[in-house]
């Protein structure tokens, strides 16, 4: 499922680079070459949202929140995720979380999460997985998915 609100167009950016501002010494120093957040995403927004979106999804297939075995999140803001997760009306052991030790990778942080969940054995075979990610923009994506091999 996937929820776009185009209102955050311009929250977050990297606004140096390409032909329009080179990288040059002087950007360098004012650090115009990293991702600058402008202004701020409302801290609500995926306490709202991911809930919204994981009761879609699991309408569509059939299944309750409680049915979910393990849920995996942007791991942006640790209380959008308890958030959410109350919302539901799931433990917050359903989450698997990696921003305590790596902090916020962007793309990288639900398929860093998925990959330690997976080595720490969290996942059994038929297990139902719930994935929610945000990205700026503002965009969201919701996947429900089954594991499909003993870890």
């Amino acid at each position: 499922q996937l929820y776009t609100e185009g209102v955050y167009y311009d929250y977050m950016g990297i606004y140096a680079g390409g032909t329009r501002t080179p990288i040059c010494a002087a950007s360098m120093e004012k650090k115009q070459h990293l991702l600058q957040f402008t202004k701020r995403v409302p801290p609500e927004t995926n306490g709202i949202h991911w809930p919204r979106l994981t009761n879609l999804i699991l309408d569509r297939i059939g299944v309750k929140a409680s049915d979910v075995n393990h849920f995996v999140f942007t791991q942006i803001n640790i209380a959008s995720i308890w958030e959410t997760l109350e919302a539901l009306k799931v433990p917050r052991e359903k989450a698997h979380n990696v921003m305590d030790r790596y902090g916020y990778t962007g793309s990288a942080c639900i398929p860093m999460c998925l990959a330690d969940a997976a080595r720490q054995h969290k996942f059994k075979k038929g297990d139902l997985i719930m994935v929610l990610g945000s990205g700026g923009g503002m965009t969201m994506a919701a996947m429900a998915m089954r594991w499909g091999y003993d870890t």
